[in-house]
């Protein structure tokens, strides 16, 4: 699993042929998923290179790379609301647009893995509340399923804001915008029905070595880090992670590599 990219090709770009990509014809090894959590555009200095890339690889690898819409997309007419400065090409517009038409991004995933269990993957989290909402599934590809169906029929509810564009949300949060406070918060003493991976916003400050503000201690005691990697990871007592791979690129030069989370599974839905 691929976190936020941000407009750095070059990251992404050497990151997949360190997986043994050929980003040339969009090749992936025989063995490899690629699931990119989203947020591919913005920041950096190169997003119409970095959705040309991830276009590249879908069409030369379309069973085997999996791609999921974050908050920076879904600004680019898919029906999210305006928040970032800067707007992408009518062209890579355009090329985002058709993905979502004919079901190359969607909003969610679930897999079944070997080192979480029965994991949904998605750009900033289900919280407990939408979780409710989506009708409490127990298996993360029935939550996958109501999330991706919310997308298509519903785009205001599906990438509904929160506390990180400054607003009370009418509705509840949605998986593109959930912050770290609200996605774990929202959990705080409560069991999860399943694993969760997400990107979008790392709870650690990664320069500073520090857990984002409004975190207590009883959550940040579930949290382990590794800064090498920029991945956080929350266990909760039975056994369920939630697990955090944005590795907070920002305008300038990206100042590690984009590291993948590698799990041993298989798709589910």
């Amino acid at each position: 699993m691929l976190g936020d990219v941000g407009g750095h090709a070059w990251v992404l770009r050497r990151c997949l042929q360190e997986l043994g990509a050929d980003t040339t014809n969009g090749s992936l090894p025989d063995d490899l998923v690629v699931v990119q959590v989203g947020d591919l555009v913005h920041k950096g200095p190169d997003s119409p290179g970095v959705v040309a890339l991830v276009d590249r690889m879908m069409m030369g690898s379309p069973e085997q790379w999996i791609q999921l819409i974050g908050n920076h997309e879904a600004q680019e007419g898919l029906g999210g609301p305006d928040f970032w400065h800067e707007s992408l090409p009518k062209k890579v517009q355009a090329e985002l647009r058709r993905w979502v038409d004919s079901d190359r991004a969607r909003m969610a995933v679930a897999l079944d893995t070997v080192e979480y269990g029965p994991t949904l993957v998605t750009h900033a989290g289900l919280t407990r509340v939408k979780w409710e909402v989506i009708g409490r599934p127990e298996d993360p590809a029935d939550a996958a399923r109501s999330l991706n169906k919310e997308m298509a029929a519903d785009p205001d509810r599906a990438f509904a804001a929160g506390e990180m564009l400054g607003v009370k949300p009418r509705l509840p949060v949605g998986v593109a915008w959930a912050s770290p406070r609200e996605l774990l918060l929202s959990w705080d003493m409560e069991p999860l029905p399943f694993s969760q991976v997400h990107g979008h916003a790392s709870p650690r400050r990664w320069t500073s070595g520090t857990w984002a503000p409004g975190l207590p201690r009883r959550t940040t005691a579930l949290g382990a880090t590794d800064a090498g990697k920029r991945h956080s990871d929350f266990s909760w007592p039975g056994g369920e992670h939630i697990v955090c791979v944005d590795p907070d690129f920002g305008a300038d030069a990206a100042p590690v590599p984009l590291i993948p989370l590698m799990v041993n599974g298989e798709v589910l839905s």
